[in-house]
């Protein structure tokens, strides 16, 4: 019984170490919003990140009403509070007619003014037309569930 208390006790203090030491793990939800003259002012987003050093890759999912895209993102950590990242390919989508999703590049700074920890910058990117109207980016971090 002790032997699985000090495992459990070890296996959690290794979490909470990893946890800090990789801030950018984990889910993150909010919105992003696109400038005047986009498609839409506002799109529900998600993001699924595994950060590794200063390395992170995973993936966004961006949605309104039953139209979305996922997509796979690759990007890293600077200063160790700024994500820099750009998406790489479209893996699942559904649009609407005269709609194109962008594949977006974006710098988020790493935020903590209370509680959840917060993602917050700008964006931009491009779809095979042309640059798309860029936007800002507000996320906040998921709250591991049991």
């Amino acid at each position: 019984m002790r032997w699985l208390l000090i495992l459990w006790l070890y296996a959690g203090t290794v979490g909470l170490l990893t946890a800090q030491s990789e801030p950018f793990t984990g889910y993150w939800r909010g919105v992003i919003t696109q400038d005047e003259g986009g498609f839409r002012p506002e799109y529900g987003m998600e993001l699924y990140l595994i950060q590794k050093g200063d390395k992170v890759t995973g993936r966004t999912f961006v949605y309104f009403e039953n139209v979305y895209a996922e997509m796979e993102l690759e990007g890293e950590v600077l200063a160790g509070k700024i994500l820099q990242f750009r998406e790489t390919k479209i893996t699942a989508a559904k649009r609407v007619e005269g709609m194109e999703w962008c594949l977006k590049q974006a710098v988020l700074t790493l935020m903590k003014t209370g509680d959840p920890w917060r993602l917050e910058g700008a964006w931009n990117g491009a779809t095979s037309f042309g640059p798309c109207i860029p936007g800002k980016i507000l996320l906040r971090k998921g709250i591991p569930r049991a």
